[in-house]
């Protein structure tokens, strides 16, 4: 995920925590809307196992049916 983080700073000048944050929410968000397989996937890209605490609010931000 670092180098999405710093292709996205360096691209719309956004901080790398904002950066980081807008990751998480949009990984949330694809979550909600994909099977648990698909779903899986997006945790292995992004290596979504090495999320501190406070970074893995941001990705039940949205309702999972």
């Amino acid at each position: 995920m670092d180098e999405l983080v710093n292709r996205i700073s360096e691209t719309i000048g956004a901080s790398q925590g904002d950066a980081r944050k807008a990751i998480l929410i949009t990984a949330g968000y694809l979550k909600s809307k994909l099977t648990p397989p698909l779903a899986n996937e997006i945790d292995i890209i992004l290596d979504l196992e090495k999320l501190t605490e406070e970074e893995t609010k941001y990705l039940g931000t949205f309702y999972m049916p």
